[in-house]
């Protein structure tokens, strides 16, 4: 691991984690703290990246409301509001969804079939 501030490789970890329990670690160099999601589109997340995708998968895969989806995850415990539903999937959807595309590129041949279903 690198730190997310200097090119620099030695850091330390730190002991404890944060409050969504992820570690804690320190540059040697910039004398900087930072965690696992210090650099990365889910840094200022207040809720674990699993819950998020699920979230958004939900919303994506089955197309319910975000209303819907903030109220269904209430009921597991989770209380946010419908906008950090669309926050997370205007945030979220295209790293979900690059994936599968990359993985389809150029499986399609020069003739297709489809049918009225």
């Amino acid at each position: 691991m690198t730190c997310p501030y200097c090119p620099s490789r030695p850091i330390s970890k730190r002991i404890g984690t944060t409050d969504l329990g992820y570690g804690v670690f320190r540059c040697s160099a910039c004398r900087r703290k930072f965690n696992e999601r210090t650099g990365t589109p889910f840094n200022y997340l207040e809720f674990p990246t699993d819950i998020v995708f699920q979230v958004v998968l939900c919303r994506l895969r089955y197309k319910l409301s975000l209303r819907d989806l903030a109220e269904l995850f209430l009921l597991r415990g989770f209380t946010f509001t419908h906008e950090a539903v669309r926050e997370w999937e205007e945030r979220f959807a295209p790293l979900l969804t690059e994936q599968p595309r990359r993985r389809r590129q150029g499986k399609v041949g020069r003739r297709w079939y489809v049918d009225e279903t």
